[in-house]
């Protein structure tokens, strides 16, 4: 069986720093005003990836991977540095895990790269800046954009793992990595 040693440093770092930038890369396609989105997105993003390590505990590569992309939090500010570059090495990391460790490596692995993606994006409702017209003006106009924010808002919060609440720029986001990520051969 392989094992996660049995590749070179820089093959090691590739497949270690993706499952992070893949989520930081996917919290930046539609980053709005503020920082809460991002402490939500970056909380959600390393929930998963701990999440990923349970879920593909046994036999394969994936869980090994997940674990030591959580020892290296050091490097998680250098990884986010480089989490525009992804399109281009995601493709090159499945490969590379399919050609070592097989394919039912390869494919769990691009499950759990599009698991963190998904999960970053839902973690918090884009809608939630209509929440600021709740409490501004009076009057029937205001009053009509709090019940609009109000129903956007309740879909943040009561919702928040509808695909309403992922936004249009983080499902193209999500749509070109896996559109990149797709395996072929036997």
């Amino acid at each position: 069986m392989t094992q996660l040693s049995d590749f070179s440093a820089d093959e090691i770092e590739l497949l270690v720093s993706l499952p992070y930038r893949v989520g930081v890369w996917v919290s930046h396609a539609d980053d709005v005003e503020g920082e809460a989105d991002d402490e939500h997105e970056m909380e959600a993003l390393e929930s998963c990836i701990r999440a990923v390590a349970k879920k593909y505990d046994g036999p394969g590569l994936v869980d090994d991977i997940a674990r030591e992309t959580l020892r290296r939090r050091d490097s998680w500010a250098d990884w986010t540095d480089r989490a525009f570059n992804i399109l281009p090495e995601a493709p090159r990391a499945l490969s590379l895990l399919q050609s070592r460790a097989g394919r039912a490596d390869a494919k769990n692995y691009k499950a759990a790269l599009l698991e963190i993606a998904a999960t970053v994006a839902r973690a918090y409702g884009e809608f939630g800046a209509f929440d600021e017209w709740e409490n501004e003006g009076s009057g029937l106009f205001s009053a009509l954009a709090g019940k609009i924010a109000g129903a956007f808002s309740s879909l943040s919060q009561d919702d928040k793992n509808h695909p309403m609440n992922i936004s249009p720029a983080e499902n193209s986001a999500i749509s070109r990595l896996a559109a990149a990520l797709k395996i072929d051969g036997p």
